[in-house]
């Protein structure tokens, strides 16, 4: 049986947050925003990254006065590598990997806090998008399907919800770096991802971006290019409760309003240059 639940590792590193709502402080996670990436080759941007087929030029900002280097679309017609994203995710450097390759997923990356996690295959191209919630939220159709919670200390428990750029049988340690994507569409994504049936579209876009959410409860919101149709990117919020990182939107001590949560920090996972800057304006909801 597929392993649907989060690796033991993922669990560990989400109890410090689960423990912080429930009162116990959780421990300030180790380094600072300088700490480089436990395996250097999956983040390290090129200092001149090749061209990708078919892509567009995005126009340079200034800022104070200095032009920061302009960002280039990458194909998503076959999974993407992980360098080529991190230059779309300030916060890359804070993922670490913390799973041996599951067959049906990959490796595991993840942050200090639960956040979204990716994984990745033996080509360093990212398989798919996974995140975390607490039990005591409920369990939802969108969810990974029917295995137990994932039990940590004190009774907590989590429930996982899995989301994959390729037929998850695909996933192995001898799988071609070629296999087409199912990311070109949302109608394609719900195809390879039919739990997602369920989701709705929110009538708020996020900078710019269609956002696809579940209909109530908490779970992986999927941001959508209007314009070109494809899956771009991933966000989810986390109570503000369990504390501020720096991979989160926004400052610390300025949370978002949430429905789910009251107020909520927001991580983004994107695999397309942002249409507007990351670090102002409000997630959905």
């Amino acid at each position: 049986m597929r392993q649907q639940h989060i690796t033991r590792g993922l669990t560990l590193l989400s109890l410090a947050a689960l423990l912080a709502a429930c009162g116990v402080p959780a421990p300030a996670p180790k380094g600072n925003a300088s700490t480089k990436h436990s395996s250097a080759p999956h983040t390290r941007v090129p200092k001149k990254a090749k061209k990708s087929k078919g892509a567009t030029h995005v126009s340079s900002s200034r800022t104070r006065g200095h032009v920061r280097p302009a960002m280039r679309t990458i194909s998503l017609a076959t999974l993407p590598q992980v360098s080529a994203v991190t230059p779309f995710n300030p916060h890359m450097m804070a993922y670490h990997e913390i799973s041996t390759f599951i067959n049906e997923m990959g490796y595991h990356w993840v942050t200090p806090v639960p956040g979204v996690a990716y994984m990745t295959n033996q080509h360093n191209q990212i398989t798919g998008v996974e995140a975390i919630f607490p039990q005591n939220l409920g369990d939802f159709s969108w969810y990974d399907p029917p295995t137990p919670p994932t039990i940590l200390n004190a009774s907590l428990a989590t429930y996982s919800e899995h989301l994959y750029f390729v037929p998850p049988t695909s996933i192995t340690t001898t799988m071609s770096s070629a296999l087409p994507t199912d990311l070109l569409s949302w109608s394609a994504f719900v195809g390879a991802n039919p739990r997602l049936h369920a989701y709705v579209r929110e009538a708020r876009p996020f900078r710019g971006y269609t956002v696809y959410a579940p209909p109530n409860g908490p779970g992986l919101k999927v941001l959508v290019n209007p314009s070109s149709g494809v899956v771009s990117g991933f966000m989810v919020s986390e109570p503000a409760s369990w504390g501020w990182h720096r991979v989160y939107l926004g400052r610390p001590g300025h949370p978002f309003p949430s429905k789910i949560w009251g107020h909520a920090y927001y991580s983004v996972f994107m695999l397309e240059p942002p249409m507007a800057s990351t670090a102002s304006g409000g997630p959905v909801s």
